[in-house]
């Protein structure tokens, strides 16, 4: 009931920011998936100790009235939803996810959710976002992002950035080394948003699933081995 509660709002979400036809695309495009999927991206892999000093002033948003919130466990998000804030009512996959130990970097304006990313350190964590079957060595302090999701009314505003900043910050307290990321060749707005941070993508990776046959090929565009556990 909550992800159908979930769906309708982000469709009604889509239909006021983008308009009906889009909405009709991403419908279509969501029954086709519950069959067959097919997509390509981009691989990358950054070393902690590449990563220049990190200053918040750098990131910033294009906008003042933002509350930045790391969620932990459930029980920080039941203190949000008290207090206000949509968290549970904006992911209905949330509980799931914190409790497989993915941590959420969420930007509310006001007690509305912005923008929200995910920090995963353990293979438990990662495969809870859905994300593709890339290989990451956690036993070796690698850990990877993902769910980055901006709500339509906050777009341009620098909220990726400033979530980018977040996950950083993570990664420099928790004593990662190695950063990796899979990234949709066709999602121009993140690709855009990380071309700051990251280096050229090391690895193309190619994912198939016919309904529960699933297929991973990668290959490597970088000739360093960045892209090597």
């Amino acid at each position: 009931m909550q992800k159908l509660t979930f769906l309708l709002k982000r469709a009604g979400q889509i239909y006021q920011t983008e308009g009906l036809l889009p909405l009709l695309r991403r419908a279509v495009a969501l029954i086709i998936r519950l069959f067959f999927e097919y997509q390509t991206y981009y691989i990358y892999a950054e070393y902690t100790k590449d990563l220049p000093e990190l200053k918040e002033a750098d990131f910033m948003p294009k906008t003042d009235d933002f509350i930045p919130k790391v969620v932990t466990s459930n029980e920080q998000a039941d203190e949000l939803e008290a207090q206000g804030f949509e968290f549970r009512s904006t992911i209905p996959n949330a509980r799931k996810r914190l409790d497989s130990g993915a941590i959420a970097m969420c930007i509310f304006v006001g007690r509305e959710l912005a923008n929200i990313g995910w920090f995963a350190a353990s293979q438990q964590a990662k495969d809870s976002l859905g994300e593709p079957p890339y290989k990451v060595d956690f036993g070796h302090r690698e850990s990877v992002g993902g769910g980055l999701w901006t709500n339509p009314k906050y777009r341009r505003l620098g909220l990726r950035v400033y979530n980018r900043y977040m996950y950083l910050r993570l990664v420099l307290d928790s004593g990662i080394q190695v950063r990796r990321a899979a990234i949709a060749k066709g999602n121009l707005p993140t690709i855009r948003s990380r071309a700051s941070f990251y280096h050229s993508p090391c690895a193309e990776g190619r994912y198939l699933r016919v309904l529960w046959w699933r297929s991973w090929k990668q290959r490597p565009l970088a000739e360093d081995g960045q892209c090597e556990s």
